[in-house]
């Protein structure tokens, strides 16, 4: 459909309402994001070098990771399936509390 027109024919009247609505719905999937973004900035809590308790090698690295990530290679105690959030979670509140 050419732009710029300041009246549509009849027939296209009702897919331009259609397109102006799903332009708005979009305008406000867009805008909801980037207002909680800017507002965790401001107000979020600061997350930890590990938010979730994971016990991955690669959460014991510091942020950002040195040259080599370990200085000497770790040594891997628990399998890669044996992490319990709920139970992690407990285990840090009894150690930070």
């Amino acid at each position: 459909m050419p732009r710029r027109y300041h009246v549509y024919a009849p027939e296209f009247q009702v897919l331009n309402v259609l397109s102006s609505a799903g332009a708005s719905i979009l305008a406000i999937g867009y805008f909801l994001p980037l207002g909680y973004l800017l507002w965790s900035w401001k107000y979020g809590k600061v997350a930890g070098p590990n938010p979730w308790h994971a016990t991955g090698l690669e959460w014991t690295t510091p942020s950002p990771p040195p040259k080599d990530n370990f200085e000497v290679s770790p040594v891997v105690i628990e399998g890669p399936y044996e992490y319990d959030p709920v139970a992690t979670e407990a285990e840090w509140k009894e150690e930070h509390v």
